[in-house]
């Protein structure tokens, strides 16, 4: 009995491992087509609404100060144009987040509680104590990627009017926390239509480095967690 017993806690860890092998797998695979979007986005959109813009500039600079409703136009055009190229910048920053190979997983963390709090009004803190740790850069992405929906999460459902992402490094792992104040979501509404799937994803999103737990109280905010195991994601070659 005792030997069947070890042989199905076996069989069920390298279940365990394989699942994680394959979710780490699909993670690669799906960021790898957001970086050819995001370079497609860039290079081909990008340079199309540049050189609009500059046509529409040397179209303005052609016209005499009597042909006023054209410069108008031309002004509204060109203000349409740079809308739309801050827009196609934004959605291939938010598909590849570039900004991990320069600033790190930390700073960039940092950067983005900074941004939701200028976007939300949420009062966003972050805090962390690896700020010169060197990570997997397929872990830091997921990682990064669990703090957005989180954070999407807080601004579309929480009511909240504070949020703390913490990333720590303790001695038997890494632990990411995204906590807020608000009215706190309920397992009814979690597996609801209501919440529009976010809170799902972050619940229950894939974690091929470690697990995820979630707490919600009513009225007293929710607290995701994600704990890691240092072995999985701190890379001492190379990483962000």
């Amino acid at each position: 009995m005792l030997v069947r017993l070890q042989q199905a806690e076996e069989t069920l860890k390298s279940s365990r491992n394989q699942l994680r092998a394959f979710a780490a797998y699909l993670l690669s695979v799906r960021e790898n087509e957001r970086a050819v979007i995001a370079r497609e986005l860039h290079d081909e959109f990008g340079r199309a609404l540049t050189s609009l813009q500059l046509g529409l500039s040397w179209i303005s600079r052609k016209l005499t100060p009597g042909q006023q409703p054209l410069q108008e136009k031309i002004r509204s055009l060109s203000a349409t144009t740079t809308s739309l190229i801050r827009s196609v910048k934004n959605i291939a920053s938010g598909l590849r987040p570039g900004v991990l190979d320069e600033l790190g997983l930390a700073k960039t963390l940092k950067s983005e509680a900074r941004e939701f709090e200028g976007h939300t009004g949420i009062q966003c803190r972050f805090k962390t104590n690896t700020a010169k740790a060197k990570f997997d850069r397929s872990a830091a992405v997921a990682i990064f990627r669990i703090v957005q929906a989180a954070l999407t999460n807080v601004a579309r459902h929480a009511h909240a009017s504070r949020a703390v992402i913490a990333l720590m490094k303790r001695k038997d792992g890494l632990i990411l926390t995204v906590m807020d104040n608000g009215k706190g979501i309920t397992t009814k509404l979690v597996d609801s239509h209501a919440s529009l799937g976010n809170y799902r994803h972050a619940r229950a999103r894939p974690c091929p480095w470690g697990y995820v737990c979630t707490r919600g109280l009513k009225r007293q905010g929710d607290n995701l967690t994600v704990r890691i195991p240092l072995s999985r994601i701190l890379d001492d070659r190379v990483g962000v």
